[in-house]
């Protein structure tokens, strides 16, 4: 009995242990197919999700699409007139320079506070004390070695008569002493005025009859004969008046503006000089012809001869015997005094008392050197 009990016993707990063994694996195959069914409620979901994921970067290539033309504006255009205008201030000439100083001088009608005296501007000075006057260094700075001068006026060249010698020539004012009066010289002191006769820059070697040509008149009213002349001419009186603040005319203002447009601001090159001039000396001496030809025997000179009035002086005096007075400034230092003349010079016929730069009529009845 109790072998048939444990027998019972055993079997009780075998089926007991299996039931239990067979539920728990229904409980573990119930829970892994709810873990599958929520992997497969799942797996819509990340297919769900997977358009709205592709759909993301639609508008990122539609914004990639308009930043394209973006990017193809960025050189804009309007960066491409910066090359054009650089080269404007480096290009810029010399002669919007001479246009600016124009520019800044006073336009107005000439006038002056009283007449003009010629007197009144001491000239010819030896302003640096090397021994020379104005006159003289104004030739020996223009000469041309071994040729003269040239008139850059009426574009004359003249060899003179040795070393500084030159009576022909005479040294213009560019810009003239009663035109300086009449643009604002009467306004300044004695001192002033002194220099400006002297300033080399407003003084030029020139024909004395071109010189008589021009006399006191200004660019308005008398230009060069000589084109290159012209150019020089406006050049220097921009240059004088813009230096001493001298005014200009509104007919002058015109000139010098056209003339500076049409020539440009570098001073004009001095022409060659004639190939006569320039004749080289041959090397082999040439042999002396073997019949001597008879020396004419000179006369002997009782007066000096008479020579054109064409200097300087001439433009305001005649002289007695009709010889140039300026071929009597023995010291050649541009004046004279009735000291140097000789009596057959004496007395000399002033042209116009008002003008007397040697100061030879002292009573101011238009004859000079009566005594």
């Amino acid at each position: 009995m109790r072998v048939i009990g444990k027998i019972i016993l055993c079997v009780f707990l075998g089926v007991v242990a299996f039931s239990c063994g067979e539920t728990n694996t229904k409980d573990s195959n119930l829970v892994s197919s709810e873990t599958e069914q929520s992997q497969l409620e799942t797996e819509p979901e990340t297919a769900s999700s997977e358009p709205s994921s592709a759909s993301v970067p639609k508008p990122s290539q539609t914004s990639e699409s308009t930043q394209v033309p973006k990017a193809e504006q960025t050189p804009t255009p309007q960066q491409t007139p910066t090359p054009q205008q650089t080269p404007t201030p480096v290009e810029a000439p010399l002669a919007n320079e001479l246009l600016t100083q124009l520019d800044t001088l006073t336009i107005e009608p000439e006038s002056a506070i009283a007449p003009y005296d010629r007197a009144r501007f001491p000239h010819w000075d030896d302003e640096d004390g090397d021994g020379m006057n104005t006159r003289l260094e104004v030739l020996e700075r223009e000469k041309i070695s071994g040729v003269g001068w040239y008139s850059r006026w009426d574009g004359i060249w003249y060899e003179g008569e040795g070393g500084l010698s030159a009576p022909s020539f005479d040294i213009d004012h560019i810009v003239s002493l009663s035109e300086a009066w009449d643009s604002g010289a009467s306004e300044w002191g004695s001192y002033d005025r002194d220099i400006f006769a002297d300033d080399v820059l407003n003084l030029v070697a020139v024909s004395a009859s071109s010189n008589r040509s021009k006399g006191g008149r200004d660019v308005g009213e008398w230009l060069p004969s000589d084109p290159d002349g012209q150019c020089f001419l406006s050049i220097r009186v921009i240059q004088v008046k813009s230096k001493w603040d001298l005014s200009v005319d509104q007919v002058e203002y015109e000139t010098l503006r056209n003339l500076i447009e049409v020539c440009g601001s570098n001073i004009p090159q001095i022409p060659t000089p004639p190939e006569a001039s320039a004749t080289p000396i041959p090397s082999t001496p040439t042999p002396p012809d073997p019949t001597p030809t008879p020396i004419p025997a000179a006369p002997t000179p009782s007066t000096p001869t008479p020579t054109p009035q064409s200097s300087y002086g001439s433009s305001y005096y005649i002289t007695a015997n009709g010889v140039d007075i300026d071929q009597y400034d023995a010291n050649g230092n541009g004046d004279i005094n009735c000291g140097e003349l000789p009596s057959a010079a004496k007395p000399v016929t002033v042209l116009n008392p008002a003008e007397d730069p040697y100061g030879l009529d002292g009573d101011g009845d238009g004859i000079g050197c009566e005594s």
